[in-house]
């Protein structure tokens, strides 16, 4: 698996982060152990969720009480991702870049709760039905969430076995015959 896997640029860049941190067990992807490290003052109010970063290095964030802790957890990964990579007013910005931002503090969510090192370290089960609760349990995620991570490692793997092979054949073809970027329709998979 590991040798056909390839990171999207922000799942290296979380991979990086957890590294910089120290972190290289699920039980330290916490809100307690990361606003720790990264000296995060966390509030948690009857409000939405929101990370605002007060001086240059110096953030806070608010967690809604009212969700169940285990999404509480979600969302300080969500407002992390925006204190960390994102900068600016969201008000001041076009639509589509938010919506940009916003998809991106989602997919950071993936990587930062379910770490392709760690998972890429354990023992799954072989069925993807039993799997997908090994890793809930392991990440204390919820099950859609872990099914979803499972899908996309899997996604990822198939598709850096086929550029693999796809490799070898461009390779073993004569230089006039090769396609020209065949490594592009690939790429959509993800």
């Amino acid at each position: 698996m590991k040798s056909y896997y390839q990171m999207t640029v922000l799942e290296k860049w979380t991979e990086d982060l957890y590294k910089r941190l120290s972190i290289s067990h699920p039980s330290q992807i916490s809100i307690e152990h990361i606003s720790e490290r990264l000296n995060i003052w966390v509030h948690y109010l009857d409000v939405r969720s929101k990370g605002i970063e007060a001086t240059a290095g110096m953030y806070s964030m608010f967690i809604d009480n009212r969700l169940p802790a285990s999404l509480q957890r979600l969302e300080f990964l969500h407002e992390l991702c925006h204190l960390l990579r994102h900068a600016g007013s969201h008000s001041l910005m076009p639509e589509r870049f938010t919506q940009e931002q916003e998809d991106e503090s989602d997919r950071f969510i993936l990587y930062a709760a379910m770490p392709y090192s760690m998972v890429s370290r354990m023992k799954l089960p072989e069925l993807r039905e039993d799997a997908i609760p090994y890793l809930a349990e392991a990440f204390q995620v919820p099950t859609e969430l872990a099914m979803q991570r499972i899908d996309q490692i899997q996604r990822r793997v198939f598709q850096g076995q086929l550029l693999a092979v796809m490799g070898r054949q461009e390779s073993q073809q004569p230089q006039s015959s090769r396609p020209v970027h065949s490594s592009r329709l690939i790429s959509k998979l993800n």
